[in-house]
């Protein structure tokens, strides 16, 4: 057996589709690989940070990441909103350590170094040790050079240069309009958050959303229980279809035909709602499962949005929102969380609780371990390769168990990692 190297940063032919479409498992496993995933794809394309609802008063901030550079979403005191590096200028200690608050002020704990919430610098202690006008020259606490705003979802670039956040969304935003247009203002407010470490690399979550094979094999038992105990009619099938866009993002579709009983009144006066709100013809289009993947680290599950945040080669966070619909009744949103929380077909509970996650958990732990130190050299994401279809603005459709998302994650994946090193990010 020959022993292969790691690629420090010979980063071309990990992913290749000359005929099959297969993907190296260095990419899990490699630190190198891992650490240049970091610089190339997460401080270089749009990356999802937080909600507006989470900071929706002057002086509101969350703490977030972009990849692993920690961030502070804030909001200033005209409003404005702001991505910080959570970084203090003078010796690099982070400034921040509460996930969530309202602040005029943050000071680093170190030498106490004073940034107002805009980011500029405010004070520095002892002022006198500094010639006079040089802390002018520092500018305060660094800042994300672009950001975008969709439906209070908010988005950054560390790269000053390349794609438009338009372009970066590209037909993929119907689908993102859709999923927030179950509101009829088209925005949500984001909930208290579950949040929760897992075993393995950030990608296997990533392909894991939009995957519509596994889920009859991984959570059988979970199904036939719901079946058992009432919660899932036995005549549920898996019908639906998966799409694939550029720019790595994907979407797996089904119907809403596994609604829990006890909720199917609400939901029937929702999809009237929605009727009353848009054409008919769009209701129906509208009033679809769907779980969409946004590359590199946001999905919109079943009223749900889940954050993906790379820790290590073999560690990912993961913290995820139930949303709750504005301008919709209180029952409609009852039975709306309770979907969340209770029902089988969209993983009740938090990431790692309920019947489904926990099952998908012990997944990404065992792929983790399986390629660790593996002789296997490749693997296969060729489901569906031979028939699936594409449109010209780019748009691929497959069958519900075809693997056309997770290709179309690893070709933006390629298209990141093997760009010239030259201009990463601005900073």
């Amino acid at each position: 057996m020959q022993v292969r190297a790691d690629p420090e940063f010979d980063l071309h032919g990990l992913v290749d589709e000359s005929s099959d479409f297969t993907v190296d498992p260095r990419v899990y496993t490699s630190p190198s690989i891992f650490d240049a995933e970091m610089q190339r794809i997460f401080l270089r394309t749009w990356v999802y940070v937080a909600h507006e609802s989470e900071i929706p008063d002057a002086g509101d901030f969350r703490t977030s990441a972009v990849g692993r550079v920690p961030v502070i979403v804030t909001r200033d005191q005209q409003g404005e909103v702001h991505v910080l590096v959570n970084t203090c200028r003078h010796r690099g200690s982070v400034v921040c350590r509460e996930e969530r608050g309202n602040a005029r002020f943050f000071q680093c704990p170190y030498h106490h170094w004073l940034y107002r919430n805009d980011g500029k610098l405010a004070q520095v202690p002892d002022a006198s040790g500094y010639p006079q006008g040089w802390a002018e020259r520092i500018g305060g606490l660094l800042e994300a050079p672009r950001i975008a705003f969709l439906h209070g979802m908010i988005f950054v670039s560390f790269s000053r240069d390349g794609e438009s956040f338009e372009e970066y969304l590209g037909p993929v935003r119907k689908y993102i309009d859709f999923w927030f247009g179950h509101s009829p203002t088209g925005r949500v407010q984001v909930l208290a958050p579950f949040r929760a470490y897992y075993p393995g690399n950030w990608k296997l979550q990533l392909e894991n959303s939009t995957d519509g094979w596994h889920a009859r094999y991984v959570h059988q038992s979970a199904v036939r229980t719901m079946q058992y105990f009432g919660t899932r009619s036995p005549a549920a099938g898996w019908p639906g279809c998966t799409r694939a866009f550029p720019h790595g993002h994907g979407v797996l579709e089904r119907p809403r035909d596994d609604l829990p009983p006890e909720v199917q009144p609400q939901f029937e006066a929702f999809r009237s709602l929605l009727t009353e709100a848009y054409s008919p013809q769009q209701a129906e289009e509208m009033f679809v499962r769907r779980q969409i993947t946004l590359f590199p680290n946001v999905h919109l599950m079943e009223f749900r949005i889940r954050m993906v945040q790379p820790v290590a080669v073999d560690r990912t966070l993961i913290y995820e929102f139930p949303v709750r619909l504005e301008d919709v009744p209180d029952d409609i949103n009852a039975a709306v969380l309770h979907r969340v929380t209770r029902e089988i077909s969209i993983s009740s509970g938090g990431p790692i609780s309920g019947f489904v996650n926990a099952d998908d958990i012990e997944m990404f732990a065992r792929v983790q371990s399986g390629l660790t130190n593996s002789p296997v050299d490749r693997l296969f994401f060729s489901r569906g390769l031979h028939r699936e279809t594409l449109a010209p603005n780019g748009e691929r459709t497959g069958d519900n168990t075809d693997e056309v998302p997770q290709r179309s994650v690893y070709r933006e994946w390629k298209r990141l990692m093997e760009a010239p090193a030259a201009g990463d990010a601005d900073r």
